[in-house]
């Protein structure tokens, strides 16, 4: 895969708005005309576009999805493909399975087993409240620095943020050991 390709998923992947706006100017007009061949309108074709583009980016923030044998775009096409069915469906379009020949391969992502340590830990994470999900995910999951968190929430300082954190931790990890 080309280096651009990778680092523009990398930039996705950390969030980067500007790389979610290239993509997004880059591709609709191809989307959209890629479409067409489902006979909706612009509009609902624009509508799926935009959706598509922010699961996209949603898999890449919190799923930290990285494509290795198909390129951004098939990989937005492909959900794009999916959210036009499901479209079709809701205004009774689609009756049955229908089958269009298009230039983009379907890609199937693997779906990972869960160790059982994982498992507690989803499990538990959801038992904690939305104060102490969000900033776990930030600096956990989305790999911000607590300098970063503060600039992005409405914590005072880097401090508050510290001690957050580590009282949240330390609420999950006593609930995992009671269990």
């Amino acid at each position: 895969m080309e280096k651009q390709q990778l680092n523009l998923q990398t930039r996705l992947r950390n969030d980067d708005k500007k790389a979610l706006e290239e993509v997004y100017l880059h591709y609709k007009d191809a989307f959209v005309s890629y479409g067409l061949r489902f006979n909706l309108d612009r509009e609902d074709l624009i509508d799926v576009y935009q959706d598509s583009v922010i699961a996209m980016h949603q898999n890449f923030t919190q799923k930290q999805t990285q494509l290795d044998g198909s390129s951004l775009k098939t990989y937005l096409f492909s959900i794009g493909k999916h959210k036009i069915y499901d479209r079709l469906k809701e205004q009774k379009q689609l009756v049955g399975a229908v089958v269009i020949e298009d230039d983009y391969e379907e890609i199937e992502l693997e779906e990972k087993v869960l160790s059982e340590e994982q498992m507690q830990l989803r499990k538990f994470f959801g038992h904690l409240g939305e104060s102490c999900q969000h900033v776990l995910k930030l600096f956990y999951y989305r790999g911000l620095s607590i300098k970063e968190i503060v600039a992005q929430t409405q914590y005072k300082d880097e401090n508050t943020v510290k001690s957050h954190k580590s009282r949240c931790l330390k609420k999950l990890i006593t609930l995992i050991k009671k269990d």
